[in-house]
């Protein structure tokens, strides 16, 4: 999609509801097809797509027991926590980082977008290194 020719012609928040709801939709696809190839006796898909497949039918399997016995928000599951990184990181890092995106790619050319897109593995690292402590390897280094 050419963001640069329909993002001065729209809202800001048309793009990121549009964008939203492809991921949404893909998600829930992916999800979809991790649960029934896990819920498969054998399938000849890699071993590591079958290993995540069975991970996403054991949470299935815990969050429907959770609910059934009442226990979601007790101090025992950490159901609750889950639910809340996940709304987190549904509304917070990925919802309002496509807003703001669309925003900004509405009022800055395309050419110096993408410069500015190019720059954002530098910022992580400075931040991560700066604020967290963190320190890349070898192969941070060459990625």
């Amino acid at each position: 999609v050419r963001l640069g020719e329909y993002a001065p012609r729209t809202t800001a928040i048309k793009l990121a509801a549009s964008k939203a709801t492809t991921e949404a939709f893909l998600s829930i696809a992916l999800v979809a097809t991790l649960f029934f190839v896990g819920g498969s006796a054998q399938s000849p898909l890699p071993e590591f797509v079958n290993k995540i497949g069975h991970e996403v039918v054991e949470y299935y399997n815990a969050i429907s027991s959770a609910v059934m016995n009442g226990s979601v928000l007790s101090s025992e599951s950490s159901l609750g926590v889950s639910a809340a990184a996940i709304l987190w990181t549904g509304w917070i890092t990925c919802a309002y980082t496509i807003f703001a995106q669309s925003f900004g790619q509405g009022r800055v050319n395309p050419t110096d977008s993408n410069l500015i897109y190019t720059t954002q593995p530098l910022f992580s690292s400075l931040f991560a290194y700066f604020l967290l402590g963190e320190v890349l390897g070898v192969y941070g280094y060459i990625g």
